[in-house]
């Protein structure tokens, strides 16, 4: 499936948007015919269970348990998950570095950053329990994230398809501003199995070009400029990625 850059910025970036709005109980606001359906949210019981969490983790529960939310299209039977990224991204960049760690969700499938794996293990159980009444009637699954929400995508991405039901369907990806996920042998495996992934990166964005090597990404990536400020917070935001994707769309036309 080829990248569409309107319905990227139309649909995909309010989904990952939609992902920060209900951090705090706030209502979604969601493309039309789009409607939630779950929070995601972290377990307390694995949270508590970490010895000492990676500064990842910290960030992403730093204000709340809300990771994100699934929902779907029930029209174009589409079904999504979206997670957000985090409230301070200065904490989790400035302590990226970890020892990688092997994909647990299926084995043999390769390694990975064991901080954003230990998020991820908080919301898997979760994301679980909700997909399938998310997916009813649907015939794609759509995942998405921005920042380290991005990275819990990539993730989530080959357990969806492998162990979560309906185990059906192929997930497609369509992340913004994504960090390096794993390393070669994951990347391998998670090409061949997910067939469908984008990964929209803007101009002078640095978070995508962490963790340093031997860290690699999965999937295809997509460049974007949204011009304006030379600075990290600008630079790395969803409005930045949303000008940016106007501007593509315009050198399209």
């Amino acid at each position: 499936m080829a990248f569409d850059p309107t319905f990227a910025r139309d649909v995909v970036l309010p989904l990952a948007q939609a992902a920060y709005t209900v951090m705090d109980g706030t209502p979604a606001t969601l493309p039309p015919g789009y409607s939630q359906t779950a929070l995601i949210k972290a377990n307390e019981v694995v949270l508590a269970a970490m010895a000492n969490p990676h500064p990842a983790v910290r960030a992403m529960t730093a204000d709340t348990n809300i990771f994100g939310l699934i929902g779907h299209n029930p029209t174009d039977r589409i079904a999504f998950v979206s997670f957000r990224g985090t409230a301070d991204l200065e904490e989790w960049v400035a302590n990226i570095d970890a020892i990688p760690d092997a994909y647990g969700p299926i084995s043999g499938f390769g390694q990975v950053h064991s901080g954003f794996q230990d998020v991820y293990q908080l919301v898997r159980a979760n994301i679980a329990a909700n997909l399938a009444a998310a997916t009813a009637g649907c015939d794609q699954i759509l995942i998405t994230g921005h920042s380290l929400g991005a990275a819990l995508a990539v993730l989530a991405a080959p357990d969806v398809a492998r162990n979560m039901p309906p185990n059906t369907i192929e997930p497609r990806l369509v992340s913004f501003a994504g960090p390096r996920v794993g390393l070669s042998d994951f990347v391998a495996s998670f090409n061949a199995a997910i067939e469908s992934c984008f990964r929209v990166v803007n101009f002078l964005d640095l978070v995508p070009y962490l963790p340093p090597t031997p860290y690699q990404h999965v999937g295809a990536q997509i460049n974007v400029d949204s011009g304006g400020q030379i600075q990290v917070g600008w630079r790395h935001s969803l409005a930045a990625y949303q000008k940016g994707l106007s501007a593509l769309i315009s050198s399209q036309s």
